[in-house]
């Protein structure tokens, strides 16, 4: 007697923590809502607003290049050309719209935005004896350009999460603009043919963000974009930005602020009444009418 006494005492004590942690459990729709980072309903709205401030910044090769631009039996011609690229403003707003049953796309944006294009370029045209090889001349331009796009993106956004509260961002987009203002100065470099993009582009870009979800109802992404493809101007697929004698590589450094909205649940839980099962926004418009 003793003996089972001891044994229903021991198993009840050994299961007291099994029954204990399933008070506890949260409802499994709870634990599977928890574990996603992104808005969701019915907590929250499926769409919002969006907005970044940034800055963009003009890549260019670190080595300058050099070539022989004009050669005879007693002088040679060489133009050295060193690219440098300068920071300039961004900024987007726009909005958003999460995929409820896409695993691949999590969410997409559209909007519109500014960005500014800044970048200087050295030339320096030498000539040279050849039997000697002594400096003859040597004339040094320094040009500069300044371009301010206006542009319509849209964008399809992969999300992968790495933590609780932390996920990383791949994107892939469109983006096209009218450059509003073009400017450059000395432009015309000796004895070289300088070249000059156009005004409107249509791109395709690549866009990697570090997602971090905040205390209450918004997020932020820092990110960094570059285009991996110009359609318009065509020139042979290249992505990079032709000034003068060099190409430059557009980067877009974005921090943006997406907004969550929280759903009023109450316009869409159902009520059962006498009538039937109606939502709390239909009952509210008959009361409306029937106090008139």
């Amino acid at each position: 007697m003793r003996k089972s006494a001891f044994l229903l005492l021991l198993f009840g004590f050994l299961m007291q923590p099994i029954f204990a942690q399933k008070r506890n459990q949260k409802p499994v729709s709870f634990n599977k809502h928890y574990n996603e980072i992104f808005p969701h309903a019915p907590q929250f709205e499926l769409s919002g607003w969006h907005f970044a401030p940034g800055a963009t910044y003009m890549l260019a090769r670190t080595l300058p290049k050099t070539e022989t631009l004009a050669t005879d039996s007693f002088t040679t011609t060489e133009g050295k050309y060193s690219p440098i690229g300068k920071p300039a403003f961004y900024a987007e707003v726009g909005r958003y719209k999460v995929m409820k049953y896409s695993g691949l796309i999590k969410y997409i944006d559209y909007g519109i935005s500014y960005k500014g294009l800044l970048g200087r370029h050295k030339s320096t045209i030498s000539q040279s004896l050849v039997e000697t090889d002594s400096l003859m001349s040597e004339t040094e331009v320094v040009s500069k350009f300044g371009y301010h796009f206006l542009e319509a993106y849209v964008n399809a956004n992969h999300v992968w999460r790495i933590s609780k509260y932390n996920f990383v961002q791949n994107s892939l987009g469109l983006n096209a603009g009218y450059a509003i203002i073009a400017k450059t100065e000395n432009a015309t470099i000796p004895l070289t043919t300088s070249n000059i993009p156009a005004r409107y582009q249509f791109q395709l870009h690549y866009k990697l963000g570090f997602g971090i979800k905040m205390r209450g109802n918004w997020m932020i992404i820092p990110s960094v974009e570059t285009p991996i493809l110009t359609a318009l101007p065509w020139d042979d697929g290249r992505s990079s930005m032709n000034f003068f004698t060099s190409r430059y590589r557009p980067l877009i450094f974005s921090l943006r602020f997406l907004l969550l909205r929280p759903a009023d649940t109450m316009k869409c839980t159902p009520i059962k009444t006498r009538e039937g099962t109606l939502m709390p926004s239909d009952m509210e418009k008959q009361g409306q009418m029937n106090q008139r």
